[in-house]
């Protein structure tokens, strides 16, 4: 018995170094698994984007479109990304672009584009002509989603002071950034939802009217007609051809300029501004004519003076309703009012 021990603790004292050896050996190797790093993410480039834009013209509300020509620059550090190439104009389209100039400034890499493009808009026109726009230039970078690289406004974005569009006053606005979320992965499944998520930076050029100037020249035929359907009142209600010939002339010219300013502005569901004036005027005159059929009639039952007192009223009660009105529609987006 004392032999069979004597064996036993000789094996054990044999196999105890290779047992310690190999916990040894397995907590080494759990400890290098461990401490090994795993792979690093693709970087997230940030790219700083500036304008400076030099010429605006065409600015078209009817066609909803605007030609802007101007200098672009960018600034990153670092990637093998050229976001000087890949940006695009969401809202527009570039018709040209000049060659890159690319160098180095500040440790920083540089490169600036001039582009020239027809940008699209939708020009609210319910003020029209009392319109004042905000016009937007989407940039966008046509390959690389927001993951891999986003934009930031860079300082300097300015407006040349030689930029004119006639009717408004021109000035630059701060820029926007936004992620925006298109609702498609494009089929790059591999990417997940991160595929439809762009980086956006967003110009906006303020346009402000600076005169009364385009009101004056889109209704002076307007106020006419109404001034001559009101100067109708002092021809005799049964001078039948001079009285009712100016006043149904002055409906015609008022028409007809209605349907001239139509013309100029995109098709609208509102009734713009413009409309409300035109549609004041024509109204102010087929009323002229009601109560010139009114006055005829008192005259015919011999009430002459009744007759001429209702001329006098009507056309200083008309041309007041007529002004009133003119400033209640000008003070007053009736249209915001509506809902």
């Amino acid at each position: 018995m004392r032999a069979f021990l004597s064996r036993l603790v000789l094996a054990l004292s044999l196999l105890w170094p290779g047992l310690t050896l190999a916990q040894t050996s397995t907590t080494t190797t759990e400890a290098t698994t461990t401490e090994t790093p795993a792979a690093a993410p693709a970087g997230h480039l940030e790219v700083s984007v500036g304008a400076y834009i030099l010429r605006m013209s065409n600015v078209s509300p009817q066609t909803g479109s605007y030609d802007v020509d101007m200098w672009l620059w960018f600034r990153w550090k670092g990637g093998d990304l050229k976001p000087y190439e890949s940006f695009e104009i969401v809202n527009g389209v570039i018709s040209s672009r000049s060659e890159p100039q690319v160098q180095e400034d500040d440790g920083m890499q540089y490169a600036t584009v001039r582009v020239q493009a027809t940008v699209f808009h939708d020009f609210d026109v319910r003020r029209f002509p009392l319109d004042n726009h905000v016009l937007p230039i989407i940039i966008e970078d046509g390959v690389s989603i927001d993951r891999d690289l986003s934009y930031v406004a860079d300082e300097g974005t300015a407006i040349d002071p030689s930029v004119e569009v006639a009717g408004w006053k021109v000035a630059m606005q701060t820029p926007g950034i936004e992620v925006h979320k298109y609702a498609t992965n494009y089929g790059l499944r591999s990417a997940g939802d991160a595929a439809s998520d762009y980086s956006r930076l967003t110009f906006y050029v303020a346009l402000d009217r600076t005169s009364w100037a385009p009101l004056f020249k889109s209704f002076w035929i307007s106020a006419l007609s109404v001034l001559l359907g009101l100067l109708a009142f002092l021809i005799k209600a049964d001078d039948l051809d001079a009285r009712f010939g100016m006043g149904v002339g002055s409906i015609f010219a008022a028409s007809a300029n209605t349907f001239v300013i139509t013309g100029s502005l995109p098709p609208t569901t509102a009734v713009t501004l413009a409309e409300q004036i035109n549609l004041i005027a024509v109204a102010i005159i087929f009323i002229a004519v009601f109560v010139s059929i009114w006055s005829l009639r008192l005259r015919y039952r011999d009430m002459e003076e009744a007759s001429l007192a209702l001329d006098r009223r009507a056309m200083w009660v008309l041309g007041s309703i007529y002004v009133a009105l003119n400033i209640l529609v000008m003070a007053v987006d009736l249209n915001g009012l509506a809902g």
